[in-house]
């Protein structure tokens, strides 16, 4: 296995997982929901958008 082929399993693995606790934060400690959170806009599972451009998940990359 090529280690493309790992990260791209894992991530569709975790997603739902991570998608899941989103749903369930408000039964999480603070630091917790604060460091799913961050690993949420990591993986681009969260759209925060992005004030200083254009946002890539629109699809307009060089706008």
């Amino acid at each position: 296995m090529t280690s493309s082929h790992i990260e791209k399993t894992y991530r569709t693995w975790s997603s739902p997982i991570l998608l899941e606790l989103k749903k369930r934060e408000h039964q999480m400690a603070p630091a917790e929901r604060q460091a799913l959170e961050k690993v949420l806009v990591e993986r681009r599972l969260l759209d925060i958008g992005n004030p200083d451009g254009p946002d890539r998940r629109q699809g307009k990359a060089g706008l």
